[in-house]
């Protein structure tokens, strides 16, 4: 990050004057043309961008615009979009009226190639905030870095992390509460079903939630622990996905067995495959989700889900940002909301 004394370094001025040159007040102060210039070259050079909001605050005015960046279209190839997902729907929900309540307006804008130019513009310009949710690429971590913003970032799995503040979900804690409760249950055979998008590099977030089924799993060694992955195609749905999921498991194990989805439209898919099956929920086949959406109440059975807290995701990252707009000195730092385990109709009641 360039600072106003980066630039009079090596300009060989003071401060003071890159501060009036930048600020279009050097002719007031009798700042000679050849050294404004000199300045204003240096500061381009360095790429040099202005924090807004500290110049905003200095002059009296109350910044109020929050910009919400959706980086989910991106992933999906415009496939699918952020509202269409229950998840992101509940979670944008809880942006909102956090933003709300801090006295802020949130404006939204989903990251495309097609939106960069858009997105470029609103953060030079006309934005005092930033909130993020999803994986960031280097291109728009840099954008963000060199705006000096206040930013809140998603799960957005940036490296090196600490740019930002960054807001994760405890998958480790999510499918530990999963699997030690089937194994109280008695089943022995567990299935971690894993959904995946045709072409996609990487999902962080699953990646996560495997990667924790393999190491919590072998402190159990008295049960059978697996991992199904599918990978489905842009713009199916994750029910879908759990619907073959579903048919490969029941193929390969015989009844009684569970199954932990990495969400709970994938959970919902396996459901729907072991009722073609007629096996019976939970005494035949037991299923925990991962998410807690609105539907995982109502569906029938109700579905046990492991409960990610949509309103601590959303406070966290814009209290962050909000004490920033305020002229708090906030940190940036990495926090892990906590998760807790759902217990409904799809596994038994202990």
């Amino acid at each position: 990050m360039v600072r106003l004394k980066d630039i009079a370094r090596v300009a060989g001025v003071s401060v003071t004057t890159v501060s009036k040159v930048l600020n279009n007040r050097g002719d007031e102060f009798g700042i000679s043309q050849e050294t404004q210039k000199r300045v204003r070259e240096i500061a381009r050079q360095m790429n040099y961008q202005p924090h807004k909001e500290a110049r905003n605050l200095r002059l009296g005015k109350r910044c109020s615009s929050i910009l919400f960046l959706s980086l989910y279209e991106g992933r999906t190839k415009g496939a699918e979009g952020f509202f269409s997902h229950p998840f992101f729907g509940e979670l944008m929900h809880q942006i909102q009226a956090e933003v709300s309540r801090s006295g802020c307006y949130l404006s939204y804008v989903a990251v495309t190639e097609e939106s960069m130019p858009a997105v470029r513009t609103l953060i030079q310009d006309r934005i005092s905030g930033v909130v993020t949710c999803g994986t960031m690429s280097p291109e728009l971590a840099k954008l963000l870095q060199r705006s000096r913003l206040p930013v809140a970032a998603i799960e957005p799995y940036t490296s090196p992390a600490g740019a930002f503040h960054e807001v994760y979900v405890d998958n480790a804690q999510a499918i530990a509460l999963a699997l030690a409760y089937l194994h109280r249950c008695g089943y022995g055979q567990l299935v971690l079903a894993d959904t995946r998008l045709a072409g996609e590099k990487s999902n962080p977030v699953f990646s996560e939630r495997v990667a924790a089924w393999e190491h919590h799993s072998r402190s159990y060694p008295d049960i059978a622990a697996s991992v199904e992955t599918f990978h489905r195609d842009p713009g199916t749905s994750d029910i879908t996905a759990g619907e073959v999921l579903g048919e490969r498991i029941i193929a390969r194990l015989k009844p009684p067995f569970g199954v932990v989805a990495v969400n709970d439209l994938t959970a919902m898919g396996v459901m729907y495959a072991a009722q073609r099956h007629g096996l019976r929920i939970p005494e035949d086949l037991a299923v925990v989700g991962i998410d807690d959406i609105e539907w995982a109440a109502s569906h029938k059975p109700a579905l046990t889900t492991v409960r990610i807290r949509k309103d601590l995701l959303a406070r966290e990252a814009v209290a962050y940002v909000s004490a920033a707009l305020r002229g708090t000195t906030v940190e940036p730092s990495v926090v892990r909301v906590p998760v807790e385990l759902v217990v409904r109709d799809t596994t038994p009641k202990l």
